[in-house]
C-alpha cells in the first residue's frame, strides 16, 4: 500500500481529531442521559473521518478499496448510533434494548457483507476505478442496487431520529432550544453534503461528506461547551410537568390559563380531550368561586384549602407565585396544589388521639407527673394535684421535686433519678414519702420512666399510687411480728422454765411411788398398789410431756444440737422397736418390722434423735389405730438416702388437717384423739428434729385408710 497525503486534507484531519476529542471527553463525563450514546457516535464519525483520510491518499486500487471497506463501518454505524442517541436524550430509554439493535443493525451488518464480497456480485458496486480531481487519486464507482438499499435505510433512521428530536425541541423550554439546534445544525451538513455528493449534484467528484464533519465537529462542541450540552440535558414537559402528582395552573398577566397539567386536570375535573386553555381562570374555577375571590388579587400565597364536603372532602396545600420577565414586569402566575388528604386525616387522628389520651390522663386515678432534666416540675394530673394539697396545676409547676420529699428522702432520691438518667434505665420503681401543701407526710410508689425526644433524653414521666395506707399496713404488721416473735420467745422461755422447775417435783413423787410399791414402807393392800401404780403412771406421762416441751423450746429457740456418731441403723431400729410390738398387742394390732439389706453397716448421726423420731411415729400409729396394723419399713432410697416408713391402718388425716399437723399444740379432732391423752407436740418435734438433720418428712393419708409417713433423711459419713 502506498499513500500521498496533500495540504488539501488538513481539514478532513481537523474534523477527525474534533469528533475523537468530543468522543474521548464525553466517555470520560458520561453521567447525563444519551452521553455514552454520544461519545460512541463521535468515535464512529472519527473512524469514518480518519478511514476517508486514507482513502483519499491511497495511490492504487487495492488501498483504496480496503480503505472504502473501512469507512462503511462508520458510514452503516452512524445512522443506527443516531437514533438510538436521539431515543435516550429525549427519555425514551427503554427503546434502547438488545432486541431493538440487533434489529436495526441487520441492514449495516448485510451491508457490510455485500460490499467486502462485491468482486463476486456486484450488488454495491458494479464499477471501481482511479480517477483525478482537485489534486487527489479518488476512487471513481458506479453504485449497484444495494447502495441504494443501503442509503434508503440510512435516510430513513436520520430523519427518524431527527423528528423525535425536532417533537421534543419544540416541548422545551428556551433555555435549552439553543444547544438542540445547535445539534440539528451539525447532523443535517453533512446528511445535505452526502445527498449532494451521491446524486451528483455538484460538478466535483470528491466525497462532501468528510468535510462537512468540520461544521459537525465545530456544532457538537458549541453545544457542548458553551450550552452545557448533556449536563444540563432537558426533559420533556411531559415526563416532568405532567409526571408531577402535584397540581400545576399557569396563568398570563390577564388570569388566562396557559399551561395546565394532568394533576390539576383531575382537581377540577377536566380532561385530556377537554382542557381549559385560554380560558379565565375565574370561569374554569367557578365551582370555588370563593377561594378564585379570596386570592384573587394576592402574588402570592401558601395555604391549605379544602375541595369537597364529607367524604368527597379533600385538602391540599396551596402554592401562589408570580412570574416576571428580565424588566420585573408581571408577566402571570404559578398555582400549585399538593394534595394532603392522608396528611389531615393523619392530624385529626393524632390530634383526636391525644384528646382521648389528655381525657384518661385527667380522669385517671393514678397520679400522673412529669419533670424535666432540671427536676423541674413540668405536668401533674389532678389526682397528683389532689394528693400533693394542690389547689391547681399552677400552684405546681415549676416547683423542684426535691422540695416536696422529706429532708432525709432528698438525697437518696436525687441519687435515684440520676442512677436512671446515666444507666438509661426505662423504667424504675421506688417509693418515698413526700410533703403535701398542707404538711401532710404522703407515701407515694412510682414507676418512672424515661421521656426521649429525637433519641435526647428530655424529662421523666411517673406513674404513682397513694401507698401511703399501705405503708401504714406494712408498718402495723411489723410491729405485731415484733410483737409475736417477742410473745414466742416469752412462750418459749416459759416452757422452758416451767418443764425445769416441774422436773425435780417428778422427779421426787416418781421415785416415792416406786418405794412405796417395793414395799419398803410397810405391805400394801389391793387399793393402795393400785393408787400407786396411777400414781406412777401419771408421773409417767408428766414425765414424757415436760421431755417434749422441753424439746420443742430448744427446738424453737435453735439451741437444741445434735450429737452425731456412727452408728448402726440395724440395731437403732430393732431398739426403737421393742416395745412397740407389746403396745401394739395389747390393743390387739399386728406390728411388723422390715429392715433393707442394702443399708449401710453404719451411718454418722444423732441415734438419739433417730430413735426419738421412730418412737414418736410409732407411738402415735398405735395410739390412733382401733384395729389392723401398724408397719415399720427401713431402706435406702438412693445411693445418698435412706427412708423411715411408718404406716398404719387407722382413722387416716384429712387433707385440709397436713398442712397444720406439724405445728405445736396441734390435733386432729376427733373422737379417737379425744380417748387419748397428748399436748400436740410429738409431731411438731419429729418434723423439727428432720429439718435439723437436712431431711425431709412426707405424709400420704386418706380419712378411714391409714396414713404413712416418710422420713428421707441423707446418709452421711464421719469427716
Amino acid at each position: 500500500m502506498s499513500y500521498n497525503f496533500t495540504i488539501n486534507m488538513i481539514p478532513l484531519v481537523i474534523a477527525a481529531v474534533i469528533s475523537g476529542a468530543l468522543a474521548v471527553y464525553t466517555w470520560i463525563n458520561r453521567k447525563a442521559a444519551g452521553a455514552t450514546l454520544f461519545s460512541l457516535m463521535m468515535f464512529i464519525l472519527f473512524e469514518w473521518g480518519m478511514s476517508y483520510i486514507f482513502e483519499l491518499a491511497g495511490t492504487d486500487l487495492q488501498t483504496k478499496i480496503f480503505w472504502e471497506f473501512m469507512k462503511f463501518i462508520g458510514v452503516v454505524a452512524t445512522p443506527v448510533a443516531w437514533l438510538f442517541f436521539a431515543f435516550e436524550y429525549t427519555g425514551r430509554k427503554t427503546w434502547v434494548n438488545a432486541r431493538n439493535i440487533v434489529m436495526l443493525s441487520i441492514i449495516p451488518v448485510v451491508t457490510l457483507i455485500i460490499l467486502i464480497t462485491n468482486n463476486t456480485h456486484h450488488l454495491f458496486r458494479t464499477e471501481r476505478s482511479l480517477g483525478f480531481e482537485s489534486g487527489f487519486t479518488i476512487l471513481e464507482t458506479v453504485n449497484g442496487p444495494w447502495f441504494w438499499v443501503h442509503s434508503a435505510y440510512t435516510y430513513l433512521l436520520i430523519m427518524v431520529g431527527l423528528v423525535i428530536l425536532v417533537r421534543a425541541l419544540l416541548h422545551w423550554p428556551p433555555q435549552y432550544r439553543g444547544q438542540m439546534i445547535w445539534i440539528l445544525l451539525a447532523v443535517l451538513t453533512p446528511l445535505i453534503a452526502n445527498a449532494v455528493t451521491i446524486f451528483n449534484l455538484a460538478p466535483i467528484q470528491i466525497d462532501l461528506t468528510p468535510y462537512a464533519f468540520t461544521v459537525t465537529g465545530i456544532g457538537m462542541a458549541y453545544a457542548l461547551f458553551h450550552h452545557r450540552f448533556l449536563d444540563i440535558a432537558p426533559i420533556a414537559r411531559d415526563i416532568i410537568i405532567d409526571g408531577m402528582k402535584d397540581g400545576m395552573i399557569v396563568t398570563d398577566a390577564n388570569r388566562r390559563i396557559v399551561d395546565i397539567n394532568h394533576a390539576a386536570l383531575k382537581i377540577i375535573g377536566f380532561s385530556e380531550k377537554k382542557q381549559p386553555i385560554g380560558k379565565q381562570l375565574a370561569d374554569v374555577l367557578s365551582p370555588w368561586s370563593d377561594l378564585v375571590a379570596k386570592y384573587r388579587d394576592v402574588p402570592e400565597a401558601e395555604d391549605e384549602i379544602s375541595i369537597g364536603e364529607g367524604d368527597a372532602q379533600r385538602w391540599y396545600e396551596l402554592h401562589i407565585s408570580t412570574l416576571r420577565d428580565e424588566n420585573n414586569l408581571l408577566i402571570g402566575r404559578i398555582i400549585t396544589t399538593r394534595d394532603i388528604t392522608e396528611r389531615k386525616h393523619a392530624e385529626k387522628q393524632i390530634i383526636e388521639s391525644e384528646a382521648r389520651f389528655r381525657q384518661i390522663v385527667e380522669n385517671a386515678s393514678d397520679l400522673i407527673y412529669r419533670v424535666n432534666t432540671d427536676g423541674v416540675l413540668t405536668y401533674a394530673n389532678p389526682s397528683a394535684l389532689r394528693a400533693m394539697g394542690f389547689e391547681n396545676e399552677e400552684e405546681a409547676i415549676g416547683k423542684h421535686y426535691l422540695d416536696l420529699t422529706t429532708p432525709e428522702m432528698r438525697h437518696k432520691l436525687k441519687r435515684t433519678y440520676q442512677h436512671q438518667f446515666l444507666s438509661k434505665t426505662k423504667v424504675t420503681y421506688h417509693e418515698f414519702p413526700a410533703i403535701a401543701a398542707d404538711g401532710r407526710e404522703v407515701w407515694f410508689g412510682q414507676n418512672v420512666q424515661l421521656i426521649y425526644e429525637d433519641d435526647q433524653i428530655v424529662g421523666f414521666q411517673a406513674l404513682a399510687r397513694d401507698v401511703t395506707a399501705i405503708k401504714q399496713a406494712q408498718d402495723a404488721l411489723r410491729i405485731a411480728r415484733d410483737q409475736a416473735l417477742e410473745a414466742s420467745r416469752a412462750k418459749t422461755q416459759l416452757l422452758s422454765k416451767v418443764s425445769h422447775e416441774l422436773r425435780t417435783p417428778l422427779g421426787g413423787i416418781l421415785g416415792y411411788a416406786e418405794l412405796m410399791q417395793g414395799n419398803t414402807f410397810g405391805q400394801l393392800n389391793q387399793k393402795q398398789n393400785k393408787a400407786v401404780t396411777e400414781i406412777m403412771d401419771s408421773a409417767e406421762y408428766l414425765g414424757n410431756m415436760v421431755n417434749e416441751l422441753l424439746d420443742e423450746a430448744q427446738l424453737r429457740s435453735s439451741t437444741a444440737t445434735l450429737i452425731e456418731k456412727n452408728f448402726s441403723p440395724f440395731k437403732l431400729v430393732q431398739a426403737a422397736a421393742s416395745g412397740m410390738d407389746i403396745m401394739a398387742q395389747k390393743k390387739g394390732l399386728m406390728f411388723s418390722l422390715q429392715i433393707d439389706p442394702n443399708l449401710p453397716q453404719e451411718i454418722f448421726g444423732d441415734d438419739r434423735r433417730i430413735r426419738q423420731i421412730i418412737i414418736n411415729l410409732i407411738g402415735n400409729a398405735i395410739k390412733f389405730t382401733k384395729e389392723g396394723s401398724v408397719r415399720l419399713n427401713v431402706s435406702r432410697a438412693d445411693e445418698n438416702h435412706w427412708e423411715i416408713q411408718v404406716a398404719d391402718t387407722g382413722i387416716g388425716i384429712p387433707k385440709e388437717a397436713q398442712s397444720n399437723i406439724f405445728e405445736p399444740f396441734k390435733q386432729v379432732s376427733s373422737s379417737v384423739t379425744r380417748d387419748n391423752r397428748g399436748v400436740g407436740l410429738g409431731l411438731s418435734i419429729t418434723k423439727q428434729l428432720v429439718d435439723l438433720m437436712h431431711g425431709r418428712i412426707v405424709i400420704e393419708s386418706e380419712p378411714g385408710s391409714g396414713t404413712k409417713f416418710i422420713i428421707i433423711l441423707p446418709i452421711t459419713r464421719e469427716g
